[in-house]
């Protein structure tokens, strides 16, 4: 029989090599180190095989300063590591919790904010199994979907991090450390049930394992078949992204949506922000907008809000996913040759010497460029056998979206427009052939 230091040992190589084996490279890994005893754990065992597994092994102690013993905290996981032979860095931060946020929540966010800034190529953190389920529950009781109930993954690719312990009991960690002689912190907070996470850790958990005495076990597997489900449904979103996207990631077909059964419809557009990295709207907003994509007819506006920042719009048969603006400041900027500038409302201009392309210095002259945004009334002519027209008539043509309209930045010399970002440039300033021109990319949020 195995003892359990070889149960751990076991765990972390076969998660190493499911995730990392193929790297030629040592794998850089910081831990995440508390000094409470699933931290500790993971970093001596991390320890034990780093020869084993080429690691290059480090650790980071972020310091919330919320407790009286914060300060020992800090000189003992420096003791430890140095006990290790394991590079150490701490960071002491302040935590701000306000009415959207509680101290929980804000020492988190601070902590991962510290973490991001202070890691050595993969984040390694020590959740268990006994978090994983705690963590469903958690999810399970605020109605979350099914990315909720999948619970924390082994290894989180987009965040590069890696939970080797995540099918460990905590009774295992606890014989771990006790057959390694390990000390660790007792964080005095853990046992105060106010905080949710506490409450079912301390009260609710140790209830139902009375009558369940394997639920910790049951839970986490019930949340690995989620992740498969999980996983399927994003099978189908890509899939599904493939026929109805159209050529960028902030579109959608609206007719093609319109042939899909209900759930392949939020299926994708569930997985559309999930791309985007915005929060999922309630059911209730889903079901909304379901019935506004099957009802719309051509040409009709759409105008669906899914979160304080954001709202999904319909124009010319496409679905968007738009930021929501505040009033329009005007601007008047003058380029100064820059190869970025920052614009009002969190865009930028990214100005690009091409040959052959883009505006051209020569034919502007000695002349100042200003960068500014649209008044309305102005005229352009990027073909010099086209008429001059109307910068709206030419927007609307080209069906750019009215909501990107009316924020686009535009460059002038004196009263002539020389260029619109991301559409043209006036034919009288264009760069020609052989010769170095500006090319100028428009970058929204």
């Amino acid at each position: 029989m195995k003892n359990k230091s070889e149960v751990i040992f076991s765990e972390i190589i076969n998660s190493f090599n499911d995730f990392f084996k193929l790297s030629k490279k040592p794998v850089d890994v910081s831990v995440a180190l508390s000094g409470g005893i699933d931290s500790l754990v993971t970093l001596h065992a991390l320890s034990e095989l780093k020869k084993k597994l080429k690691l290059k092994l480090s650790a980071i102690h972020i310091n919330h300063d919320l407790s009286k013993n914060a300060d020992d905290w800090l000189a003992f996981c420096h003791k430890e590591c140095k006990k290790l032979g394991v590079p150490f860095v701490s960071e002491k931060v302040n935590i701000k919790p306000n009415l959207s946020m509680g101290i929980e929540a804000a020492a988190r966010k601070s902590r991962y904010q510290s973490l991001e800034i202070h890691r050595k190529g993969i984040l390694v953190l020590g959740h268990h199994q006994n978090d994983q389920a705690e963590t469903l529950l958690l999810q399970l009781f605020r109605g979350s979907g099914l990315n909720g109930l999948a619970g924390m993954p082994s290894f989180d690719k987009e965040r590069n991090i890696w939970r080797p312990l995540l099918k460990i009991n905590r009774t295992v960690i606890k014989s771990y450390a006790e057959e390694n002689n390990l000390n660790f912190i007792e964080d005095e907070s853990n046992s105060n049930s106010k905080f949710d996470r506490n409450f079912l850790r301390n009260e609710i958990l140790p209830l139902i394992q009375t009558r369940y005495p394997n639920i910790i076990n049951t839970i986490s597997r019930s949340s690995e078949n989620i992740a498969e489900g999980l996983n399927l449904h994003k099978a189908i979103a890509k899939e599904d992204a493939n026929l109805y996207f159209t050529g960028n990631k902030e579109r959608l077909s609206l007719s093609m949506l319109k042939v899909l059964e209900k759930e392949r419809v939020i299926n994708l557009i569930r997985w559309w922000l999930d791309v985007n990295k915005q929060l999922m709207p309630s059911k209730k907003t889903m079901s909304e907008l379901y019935n506004q994509i099957k009802n719309v007819k051509k040409d009709a506006l759409l105008n669906i809000d899914i979160s304080k920042t954001m709202t999904i719009k319909a124009y010319h048969d496409e679905l968007f996913l738009v930021e929501k603006t505040t009033k329009i400041v005007p601007y008047e900027l003058i380029w100064r040759g820059e190869e970025i500038v920052e614009l009002p409302g969190n865009s930028k201009l990214i100005f690009k010497k091409s040959l052959g392309a883009g505006f051209s210095l020569s034919k502007i002259g000695s002349k100042t460029l200003i960068i500014q945004n649209r008044n309305g009334g102005e005229s352009f002519k990027p073909k010099k056998n086209q008429p001059t027209r109307t910068l709206k008539y030419l927007l609307q043509t080209s069906n750019i979206p009215p909501w990107k309209r009316q924020l686009m930045p535009l460059i002038f010399s004196e009263n002539d427009l020389v260029a619109v970002p991301n559409f043209g440039v006036h034919y009288k300033f264009q760069t020609e052939r052989e010769e170095y021109g500006w090319n100028i990319d428009w970058i929204t949020a």
